[in-house]
């Protein structure tokens, strides 16, 4: 199996496994010194943030599973050069707090090293997500 399969298996399983809500999955693809950030601007959503290590990640993965569900997943596009790979993606959210449902799409720009991920940066729609998530239940 050459490098790019292997980036290609790790993504499509890291992908399954957020599908899926498995954390411990989830917890084996990212390196302990891995970041994680959704990018955009704090002053306009609540959700960019930017968290550094393997905990962290962990904390933040265990709140965006509980908090966003997602269904109807698909990958729309996945670019490999060398170590780093651009994802599009769809899928159906089902937002718990309120129980609202919306579909969306994003983007993620994923860097790996030695089979697991170092970098994941994912844009969204943070207009969306503020909108969606400022509605009382």
């Amino acid at each position: 199996m050459n490098d790019r399969q292997a980036i290609e298996d790790l993504l499509e399983e890291l992908y399954a496994a957020r599908v899926r809500g498995d954390l411990d999955a989830l917890a084996k693809l990212f390196a302990r010194h891995a970041t994680f950030q959704v990018a955009g601007s704090d002053q306009a959503s609540p959700m960019p943030t930017l968290v550094k290590g393997h905990a962290g990640i962990m904390s933040l993965m265990q709140g965006m599973i509980a908090t966003f569900e997602l269904s109807d997943f698909a990958i729309l596009e996945m670019l490999i050069d060398g170590a780093s790979a651009a994802i599009r993606w769809q899928a159906t959210i089902h937002y718990t707090g309120t129980g609202q449902i919306f579909s969306s799409e994003l983007a993620d720009f994923i860097t790996t090293d030695n089979g697991q991920v170092v970098s994941f940066i994912e844009f969204l729609d943070t207009a969306l997500a503020a909108k969606v998530t400022s509605k009382k239940s």
